[in-house]
């Protein structure tokens, strides 16, 4: 006799995925940003886009870490710029920016379904 998880146990998982795809969407884009100072200015608006991005991540990680009683309203916001910057991410051929950028997106919008 297998025992289902509780409907608890399914979203505090699915929350720390979130935290943690989070917190490596911004390391991976500030990390990126980094590199691409480094290579001019004719970056500087993607560079704007991926401190947006790692921002916005480490500000929703930081929300569910805190169990903040407003931490839904943030989720939405963090999946749309995590797609935007996923986008720009691909442009520029900086894929493991990208793919990160798009696991949280994915993580983000999981989480708003689950939690009204």
């Amino acid at each position: 006799m297998s025992q289902q998880p509780s409907d608890e146990s399914v979203l505090s998982s699915q929350m720390e995925d979130c935290i943690q795809d989070c917190l490596n969407s911004h390391a991976v884009c500030l990390d990126t940003a980094m590199s691409l100072l480094q290579k001019g200015n004719n970056y500087a608006n993607t560079v704007r886009i991926l401190l947006d991005c790692s921002e916005i991540c480490a500000t929703n990680a930081h929300f569910m870490m805190r169990n903040s009683p407003v931490y839904g309203s943030v989720w939405q916001a963090c999946a749309q710029v995590c797609n935007h910057s996923a986008g720009v991410c691909d442009e520029i051929g900086e894929n493991d920016c990208a793919n990160a950028c798009r696991a949280s997106a994915a993580s983000c919008e999981q989480m708003a379904k689950l939690v009204p």
